[in-house]
C-alpha cells in the first residue's frame, strides 16, 4: 500500500523550504495544524488522526522533516530541536501559514516544545505526545548510539526485526498496524537514514541523558492553557514523568496519561487519542486565535492563515 493510501484523505505534496525538497501531507479546512514526527520515522504515524483533526474543522499538516520520509537531508543546516523548530517556521512560511498549532510526538516533541517557547507569536497551541524534553531519562539504546564511533557500530536499522521495532514502541499494537509496518521499515532504512538518525541522537541527547539545553520542562509555565501533554503509561522509549511535574509548572495545562500504552499513543488507541486532541484544539484559550481558511486549496496560491 503506498504512502498516499494510507495517509487517510490527505493530499501528499512537495515544496521547496531552504533549498531541499520537504514532503507533507495536507487535508481539512480550517486553522492549521502542524503535526511532528519522532526520529527514524515519518509522517505515517499521523495517519489515524488526520481524519479527526479535519473533521473538528482543521487543517491537518503532517511534515516529513528534512532527512526523514520523502524530505531531502538538510546537513547545512543541522538536525538539533532548534534547527527543526525553525525549520517548522520557515515551512509555515512557505506554505503562508502566518499561525498554527503544532502536534509532536516523542523527539517531534521537543521540536514542537521548542517551536512554541522560541517563536510564541506563530504557535496557537501546542501537543506534546510521549515527548522528549519533559526529563533527563531516555532509554539506554538512544544513549549508547549518542557516543561517536559506537553509534555507528551499533545502530544498524535493518538488522533489526519487526517484532523487536513493534515491541518497542507499542504495548498492544493495534490491529491495523500491518498495513504500516512495511512504510516504517522503508523509512527506517533509507541510504541516509543512519546518518541523520545520528546527527539527530547527537544534538540532543549523549551518555548521561537528554542535554540540559534540551530539557524544557521548566519553560511549560510560558504555554499554560495552550498546553496538552499525552504519554503511554507504559511507554520504553522515554519514560513517563508525573502529571505532577507538568502541572507544578504549567498548572493551566491539559495532561492525559494513557493506561497500557506505548510510545506511539496517537496510533495505539487513536480514537481515544483523537478525542483528546480535537477537544483540546476546540477550547478557547487567551491567546490570539488562528484565523480560519482553506489552506489545503489555496496555499499554492500564497493565501495566509
Amino acid at each position: 500500500m503506498t504512502i498516499a493510501a494510507l495517509m487517510q484523505r490527505a493530499r501528499i505534496s512537495d515544496l521547496r523550504v531552504d533549498g531541499i525538497n520537504v514532503r507533507y501531507a495536507i487535508a481539512g479546512e480550517g486553522p492549521p495544524v502542524v503535526m511532528v514526527h519522532g526520529l527514524a520515522t515519518s509522517m505515517i504515524t499521523w495517519c489515524r488522526n488526520i481524519d479527526a483533526v479535519t473533521r473538528a474543522g482543521f487543517t491537518a499538516v503532517a511534515i516529513d522533516l528534512p532527512g526523514y520520509g520523502g524530505s531531502e537531508v538538510a546537513d547545512h543546516r543541522g538536525y538539533s530541536p532548534e534547527s527543526a523548530a525553525g525549520f517548522l517556521i520557515d515551512f509555515a512560511d512557505e506554505m503562508g501559514i502566518d499561525r498554527f498549532s503544532v502536534v509532536g510526538n516523542s523527539a517531534g516533541g521537543l521540536v514542537a516544545g521548542v517551536t512554541a517557547l522560541d517563536f510564541p507569536d506563530r504557535v496557537e497551541k501546542v501537543v506534546l505526545v510521549g515527548s522528549a524534553g519533559l526529563g533527563k531519562r531516555v532509554s539506554w539504546p538512544l544513549r549508547l548510539i549518542s557516543i561517536p564511533v559506537v553509534g555507528e557500530l551499533v545502530y544498524k536499522p535493518q538488522m533489526v526485526s519487526k517484532d523487536a521495532l513493534i515491541k518497542r514502541i507499542f504495548y498492544r499494537p493495534p490491529d491495523f498496524l500491518e498495513e504500516i509496518i512495511p512504510e516504517m521499515v522503508r523509512v527506517r532504512c533509507l541510504p541516509h537514514g543512519p546518518h541523520v538518525m545520528l546527527q539527530s541522537v547527537r544534538s540532543g541527547l549523549n551518555l548521561l541523558g537528554l542535554r540540559p539545553e534540551n530539557q524544557i520542562l521548566s519553560r511549560l509555565g510560558q504555554l499554560n492553557n495552550r498546553l496538552l501533554a499525552v504519554w503511554g503509561e507504559e511507554d520504553l522509549v522515554i519514560p513517563p514523568i508525573s502529571v505532577q511535574d507538568v502541572l507544578r509548572v504549567a498548572p493551566a495545562s491539559t495532561v492525559h496519561v494513557m493506561p497500557e500504552c506505548g510510545h506511539w499513543p496517537h496510533m495505539e488507541k487513536p480514537e481515544e487519542f483523537n478525542a483528546i486532541l480535537t477537544s483540546f484544539l476546540a477550547r478557547p484559550t487567551t491567546s490570539h486565535p488562528a484565523s480560519a481558511g482553506s489552506l489545503a486549496g489555496q496555499a499554492a496560491q500564497g493565501c495566509r492563515i
